[in-house]
């Protein structure tokens, strides 16, 4: 009897601020379950003496219940809601990149420093075969002489016409000064011809990386490289990355998230959405003191907001924090209550 005594003491405390510990215990059964697979696929069970705490009222339409809280329960469960607007939602494309302390890579640095290596010998030795045709014309030097520096002319010609193929099967025109801004960190990142297009310097970009997981670096698309690198059929983005705190490891992997182009639409915070199976809903303030739960379609995610698609109207609040505990109030629904089931049984 003692242990009992507690137990109905915390239930009718519950029941008093108008939330059930059904509601209560929803994010920690939710959790359990995505941990044994995925998203809930139906509702947790419901706790044992359980007090009907939110007044559950049925949608006009018979679809989803409508769930009334009182006010000290909203308080309590730290609803939070935001008006939805329609505002721009940037359209990106995601590629794999890799960090490095210099807008080119070790192999890039290597092939233009021989090719400059190249050009220089080959400017040295045309320079020195017209001298030296010069003076052949007015027979200062002998013919075996002149003949020598246009073979050495004619192999500097040879290796720098190698070392621009070299810079051109990575991308590189060799007339560029190769030129760039100054920036904490660089991303180098690899896109398919077809997507060369849709990319544009100056364009904002999310660089990810695995050691600080959910937190985006903020950069800009310094340049593009002058052409395709022949093997690969890919062209090498240089993205300038702020990292003022010098966090990020050149090397390190890393996936960035390239703007491309925005669009306006409908948006919600990432924790508004929640599984009920494979489906995702959200909840929608209908008055100051009922939610309904809408079924909704998702799109593309952006800085920690998800695009929707179907199922929200502009103007509509929705909830963006404490939606679980919504969640658990609804599945109450569907579980016969025990007082229920003996009225209709006398």
């Amino acid at each position: 009897m003692t242990a009992r005594g507690p137990r109905r003491g915390r239930l009718a405390r519950l029941a008093a601020l108008g939330l059930s510990p059904l509601a209560l215990a929803a994010p920690a059964l939710l959790a359990i379950g995505c941990e044994g697979g995925g998203a809930p696929s139906g509702p947790p069970p419901a706790a044992e003496g359980a007090a009907p705490a939110a007044a559950v009222a049925r949608h006009a339409a018979g679809d989803e219940p409508l769930v009334t809280l009182s006010a000290e329960a909203i308080r309590q469960a730290g609803i939070v809601t935001e008006i939805v607007r329609r505002s721009p939602m940037a359209i990106t494309l995601s590629v794999p990149a890799r960090l490095s302390p210099t807008p080119e890579t070790p192999e890039e640095v290597e092939a233009r420093l021989a090719y400059q290596a190249a050009d220089a010998r080959f400017q040295q030795a045309s320079a020195g075969v017209e001298r030296l045709r010069k003076l052949s014309a007015e027979n200062v030097v002998s013919s075996k002489s002149l003949q020598a520096a246009e073979a050495d002319f004619a192999q500097a010609r040879v290796e720098r016409a190698r070392a621009e193929t070299a810079l051109r099967n990575l991308g590189i025109n060799a007339a560029r000064e190769g030129s760039f801004p100054a920036a904490d960190l660089w991303a180098l990142a690899d896109i398919y011809d077809a997507q060369v297009p849709h990319v544009k310097p100056g364009a904002v970009t999310w660089i990810h990386v695995e050691s600080f997981p959910g937190e985006a670096f903020e950069g800009r698309v310094a340049s593009l490289a002058s052409s395709l690198k022949p093997l690969t059929r890919t062209l090498t983005v240089r993205i300038a990355v702020k990292d003022p705190r010098h966090r990020l490891r050149p090397q390190e992997p890393a996936t960035a998230e390239i703007q491309v182009d925005a669009r306006p639409a409908l948006s919600v915070p990432a924790p508004s959405l929640l599984y009920e199976g494979s489906e995702r809903v959200v909840f929608v303030r209908r008055d100051g003191a009922t939610f309904e739960k809408v079924r909704v379609r998702v799109g593309a995610q952006q800085a920690g907001r998800n695009e929707i698609l179907e199922g929200l109207t502009e103007g509509e609040e929705v909830v963006t924090r404490g939606a679980q505990i919504l969640l658990g109030e609804s599945f109450r629904t569907r579980i016969p209550q025990g007082d229920g089931a003996d009225s209709e049984a006398d």
